[in-house]
């Protein structure tokens, strides 16, 4: 019962959201991607369910599917995250990420066709079992399926260290365009992939040690089985599941405008004071829309050079300049208003705030603290109790 539950339970969770993203109806790209990635990653754990199941012939003949798979999934989750980041649709160029599983999955199946009946039992019983490759004719057909195994681990420790640390650059870089684009990043930001991206990290860390110390272990003890069981079919159901509420952004700054013929180009004095202006006297920020194309229209200079000058100059991004008077008059329509009865959701309308929830969470990014509770010792300090 026990073993039952933590064979099975990857393979539930990958075909649950395999099936969910995959028929999704608003044929978003990055879902149908990460539905592929559940699917392939339902097949890797189907060959685990071989071994641990002890049908060791239906794994001999699967190992080559477990290699295909194991070397596709880092590569498919990458291929993820630059849809998420910086590509509209899938390149045919990122194919050649899939070349190692290709080439080592067909390499494993063709090699097994030549192995006999009782090499297969000394395959299994020596490499898969023991983990003594020592013991196979390295020159055979199963000595040669055997190196290909252990080449495909080693490409899988590769695969782990570069694909996820690709993936949080992509990240990293996605969440500031955001910032510098956009002057309310709710519900844009991917900080929960780069929280994933770490989960992924441990796990993978995890899974490799597991390899180490080899499957057979986990066959002695039904319990001990429940631990990867667990951890992998917890992160999966998390991935799949934030991944089905994220939506695709796209930032492209650089190509929303051409270049304004020399005699408009300003100098970045003049930029400066313009957008100070326009955030003080037109209050520009108080539109919870405002995107710096806005502030690049009404400068006539392209939004990449506006971009850059709120960075260079305000010491800051986009989204954290604009904030920064949204807070200030909130600030100021909270201490105008300890005594009457308007409400944070119009205070944070007033401000430039999209929703009471970014209000909150911005508020007490800025103040350490939430607007009622700022409201109330502001209460406080101008009419103390006696």
């Amino acid at each position: 019962m026990i073993k039952d539950i933590a064979v099975l339970s990857p393979l539930y969770v990958t075909i649950f959201w395999s099936i969910v993203l995959l028929s999704d109806q608003s044929k978003s790209k990055p879902k149908f991607l990460l539905g592929i990635f559940m699917f392939v990653a339902f097949f890797l754990y189907l060959t685990h369910a071989f071994f641990f199941n002890e049908n060791y012939l239906a794994y001999f003949h699967a190992e080559s599917v477990y290699l295909l798979t194991s070397l596709s999934v880092y590569p498919l989750y990458y291929c993820y995250i630059k849809l998420l980041t910086i590509e509209s649709s899938f390149k045919f160029r990122n194919l050649i990420h899939f070349i190692p599983a290709i080439v080592l999955g067909l390499a494993s199946f063709v090699s097994g066709l030549f192995v006999t009946d009782q090499q297969q039992l000394d395959y299994i019983e020596k490499f898969v079992i023991q983990r003594d490759i020592s013991r196979l004719e390295l020159l055979s057909p199963a000595g040669i399926k055997g190196i290909i195994f252990i080449f495909c681990r080693i490409i899988f420790v590769f695969q782990v260290t570069f694909y996820l640390l690709k993936g949080a650059i992509l990240t990293q870089q996605h969440d500031k365009r955001i910032a510098n684009f956009y002057s309310n990043t709710e519900g844009k930001s991917l900080l929960w992939v780069r929280l994933l991206t770490i989960s992924f990290l441990v796990t993978s860390m995890m899974s490799i040690t597991f390899s180490i110390i080899g499957r057979n272990f986990f066959l002695l003890n039904e319990f001990l089985l429940l631990i990867p069981s667990f951890i992998f079919s917890s992160l999966l159901y998390l991935i799949g599941y934030l991944g089905n509420i994220t939506i695709q952004v796209i930032v492209e700054p650089h190509h929303n405008q051409p270049r304004p013929n020399s005699s408009r180009v300003h100098t970045s004095q003049f930029m400066k004071e313009k957008i100070l202006h326009l955030f003080k006297n037109d209050k520009i920020f108080r539109n919870p829309d405002l995107l710096i194309t806005n502030l690049s229209d009404s400068l006539q200079t392209p939004t990449v050079e506006v971009s850059q000058l709120i960075n260079d100059e305000f010491k800051t991004d986009f989204s954290d300049f604009v904030n920064q008077y949204r807070i200030s008059i909130a600030k100021e329509l909270i201490a105008k208003n300890l005594n009457n009865g308007i409400t944070l959701e119009a205070i944070a309308a007033e401000s430039g705030f999209g929703s009471l929830n970014a209000f909150i969470r911005v508020f007490k990014l800025y103040e350490g603290t939430t607007p009622e509770k700022y409201k109330e010792v502001s209460r406080q300090r101008k009419f103390p109790l006696n």
